[in-house]
């Protein structure tokens, strides 16, 4: 049977994609391909994932970040990085009713000019992730392979002192494992955290409050923070997303010694939250999980 020219070029568009999909599949920007839906650095706008993969029944990524600092506690929206302090950021790829059969990701983090914030590196015990600097100034987060697992785990150590907010890029992929990029879903929009850079006049003195959270998980009753409250005098009671966003805040003007605060939880979804208690030179953080 003979195959017309137009055939040779399709199968030849078939091959390549193919070709590209398999290459990227272990980091794009290995490759020198950016897809955060950051300012690139040569101008202009990066793409992002849907750029080559879309068309699939998996829903855009809904993606979720959450940033913890060596003692545990969860990045602080007020307080900001303490400049040169490593943090550990985990990324979690979602998907809508129907499940890929393999995730990825891309994030990197600049300042307001545009330029590399801080450095990228991999804990000891990660896996799937890698990072790349491809020569242009940038650092970038990525998978290493795809990954059965949609989170992925590295660390950031913020820039110096002085360089103000730095925006962390996030992307994310979900993928169907066959050739070529078609019946995938990646971002169509990048995930922007805003992280402020910390007053250390205001922490430099802040030390670790102990306690604990029960039930945890909780499901038909609110859960209970027990602390022991050195002093007597204000304190502010917080519960964060994943995604750092404050969902529900108190104040207790409350006496030194054994304390109970009962979580306001109410008309909260089941998820992963981030319990912050703080006063005026401590501060209690931990995970709580409502189902």
């Amino acid at each position: 049977m003979k195959t017309s020219t137009l055939g040779y070029f399709g199968l030849f568009l078939t091959l390549l994609a193919g070709i590209l999909s398999l290459g990227n599949s272990g980091g794009a920007a290995r490759n020198g391909n950016f897809f955060t839906g950051a300012p690139s650095a040569g101008g202009g706008t990066e793409g992002t994932c849907s750029t080559c993969h879309r068309g699939g029944n998996f829903g855009d990524p809904v993606l979720a970040t959450t940033i913890t600092d060596a003692d545990g506690n969860t990045f602080d929206d007020t307080f900001g990085y303490r400049p040169g302090n490593t943090y550990t950021i985990t990324v979690a790829v979602g998907h809508g009713d129907v499940a890929p059969a393999g995730y990825g990701f891309q994030s990197q983090a600049l300042d307001a000019t545009n330029s590399r914030a801080g450095t990228f590196a991999l804990p000891a015990d990660s896996d799937g992730v890698q990072i790349t600097n491809p020569g242009n100034g940038r650092s970038y987060a990525e998978q290493s392979r795809i990954s059965n697992d949609s989170t992925f785990t590295f660390e950031w150590t913020a820039p110096d002192a002085g360089t103000g907010t730095v925006d962390l890029y996030v992307t994310g992929n979900l993928v169907n494992r066959a050739a070529g990029t078609g019946g995938d879903n990646g971002s169509t929009a990048p995930l922007v955290l805003n992280l402020l850079e910390a007053d250390l006049s205001s922490v430099s003195n802040l030390r670790t409050l102990p306690g604990r959270l029960y039930p945890n998980p909780a499901a038909e009753v609110a859960p209970v923070l027990e602390v022991e409250l050195p002093t007597a005098g204000a304190y502010e009671l917080r519960l964060l997303n994943t995604l750092g966003q404050v969902m529900a805040r108190e104040n207790h003007d409350a006496p030194a010694g054994p304390m109970w605060f009962t979580l306001p939880t109410e008309g909260l979804p089941p998820g992963t939250y981030f319990v912050e208690l703080r006063g005026a030179d401590v501060r209690f953080s931990a995970r709580q999980v409502l189902r």
